[in-house]
């Protein structure tokens, strides 16, 4: 290899320049794999910040201590009406979310017992 080698890197380069469509392409490729990255990465921080459950941590299990535990679904029911019935002062769509999570998805039906955070 000689000394011009070394100090001009194209002159390492046999054969001819990538085009333009080639450039493009790897720059696609290149920004999508940096946008996983930052999504990825605002979705850790976001569970660090939830919490296990998916609720932060000011919001779990923060009903007043006087309200049932639990509630027996009637026929028309939905997880939304319950939520707004028994939110107290708890923000509707965290308690919502917690109320999700408690009872294994969004749907229930007439008789079931309901579980409230």
């Amino acid at each position: 290899m000689s000394t011009i080698a070394l100090h001009n890197p194209a002159a390492l380069r046999t054969g001819p320049r990538p085009s333009e469509a080639v450039y493009r392409r790897r720059r696609l490729v290149v920004g999508t794999v940096l946008a996983l990255m930052v999504v990825t990465a605002g979705l850790a921080v976001n569970e660090a910040l939830a919490g296990i459950g998916g609720v932060t941590a000011s919001a779990a299990d923060t009903a007043p201590s006087n309200a049932p535990s639990t509630v027996t679904a009637l026929p028309g029911d939905t997880l939304w009406a319950i939520a707004v019935e028994h939110h107290g002062s708890v923000d509707l769509h965290r308690y919502l979310d917690r109320l999700v999570l408690l009872n294994g998805g969004p749907s229930i039906q007439a008789g079931q017992v309901v579980r409230l955070p």
